[in-house]
């Protein structure tokens, strides 16, 4: 093969894969609030399979809710007990212990702000990547159960927010607590369910393609927006007749 050629299918390869090569640079595979991957569900089990994550400038909102564990969400936690091989709740504790167990539903709540960081240019890859895979959803809020110590510290927290930190990863960070907010370990949040968001898209003044709104399960994108980016009309208004 001429050198010449060589190179231009060099070229043509890294240019084809830049955004999935940026997308599987990520650090932790765990998830976390804001994490872009594939999901399936089934009557018993929900899994998450991350693949990346947006870079944040600027903190995004998170609420946090206390709730009792009981009913559905218990049966949903004994089952991620089960696949992680974790004995019942039954043989680790009396039923007044169990009766008092809390969890805790995280939400991102400021999806505008999500929404503008995604947009811009140093998410160009992961947005791109994006448009070519309908499968690939947002992780918008999660059910954990904590240790004590943590438990206490988000009993005490004013507020939740996500953030990129020092070494490129997106992180859930408790306000106050440090100058900068103190980082949450992934490993201390037994995830045992989530929720998940789609995009709807649209095309900016310069007709480019951008998110327009994050969509939450149940819901439709309104208005000219759509699900699928690819449906969005590219033609130019004074090239219509």
């Amino acid at each position: 093969m001429r050198p010449t050629l060589t190179i231009f299918l060099l070229a043509f390869l890294l240019q084809a894969c830049g955004p999935m090569r940026q997308m599987q640079k990520v650090q932790s595979q765990v998830p976390v609030l804001g994490s872009i991957g594939k999901h399936q569900s089934s009557l018993f089990k929900k899994s998450f399979q991350k693949t990346g994550e947006p870079e944040l400038d600027r903190p995004i909102s998170v609420t946090i809710e206390t709730v009792p564990l009981s009913g559905k969400m218990k049966a949903r936690y004994e089952k991620y007990r089960e696949h992680l091989g974790l004995p019942p709740l039954a043989v680790t504790m009396d039923s007044t212990q169990i009766n008092k167990l809390l969890y805790y539903n995280l939400k991102i709540s400021n999806l505008v702000h999500l929404v503008e960081e995604l947009n811009q240019q140093k998410n160009a890859a992961l947005k791109e990547y994006l448009q070519e895979d309908m499968e690939l959803v947002l992780l918008s809020s999660m059910s954990v159960v904590v240790d004590q110590t943590l438990s206490q510290e988000l009993d005490k927290a004013e507020k939740l927010y996500l953030n990129t930190d020092s070494d490129g990863d997106l992180s859930l960070y408790i306000e106050g607590s440090a100058p900068n907010g103190k980082a949450i370990k992934q490993s201390s949040l037994e995830i045992f369910d989530f929720q998940r968001a789609n995009f709807c898209w649209k095309l900016d003044k310069r007709g480019r393609t951008a998110i327009a709104q994050i969509l939450i399960d149940g819901t439709t994108c309104p208005g000219s927006t759509k699900a699928n980016p690819k449906k969005l009309n590219r033609t130019p208004d004074y090239l219509k007749l």
